[in-house]
């Protein structure tokens, strides 16, 4: 028992270390030594990435006089995959990777009425992006996402699959 313990483990592992975000495609296409670029990830794209005192900077929203930081990095590993891009140019991966794992993680309610909530989604446990939950203007009792606007999607179906598994979670959630 204890073996086949080791070796779920083990492969838990290896399919952790196989969802890895990788970068697919940048603007502009040679970003070696610019300051500023968009990374494409697969399904999804953050805008206006920069490279700062030799620091890999991720964009912010401004609104209303303060900063928030809607988009950020998780692992250390897709750091030095953008730090590398911006030093040395991007290698594009051999083989299109598959869509990225996504994990809605913790909600923080707000004291909006349109705004009720932020939720933490989790792209292959590299990237967290903060999106708004937001309660539809034009249908009562339902819910729409408001993603940031440094992060786009390339992938129409993707990006409904994505704000379904927030809203699922978010209405699971408020029950």
């Amino acid at each position: 028992m204890k073996r086949l313990a080791e070796i779920f483990a083990l492969c838990l592992a290896f399919s952790a270390a196989a969802h890895a975000l990788e970068v697919t495609g940048t603007v502009p296409v040679e970003v070696k030594g610019a300051a500023k670029a968009d990374f494409a990830f697969s399904e999804l794209t953050v805008n206006g990435v920069s490279y700062e005192k030799a620091a890999v900077v991720m964009p912010v929203t401004e609104s209303k006089g303060k900063t928030f930081s809607d988009v950020k990095l998780l692992s250390k590993k897709l750091y030095l995959k953008i730090e590398a891009c911006f030093k040395n140019g991007c290698v594009k991966p051999a083989k299109a990777p598959a869509a990225p794992k996504v994990k809605v993680g913790a909600f923080h309610p707000l004291k909006s009425k349109t705004r009720v909530a932020n939720a933490d989604i989790s792209f292959d446990g590299d990237l967290l992006v903060v999106a708004g939950v937001m309660v539809s203007s034009k249908e009562p009792g339902a819910f729409w996402v408001a993603f940031p606007d440094e992060v786009a999607f390339s992938n129409p179906a993707f990006k409904s699959a994505v704000e379904s598994a927030v809203i699922a979670a978010w209405t699971k959630k408020s029950k």
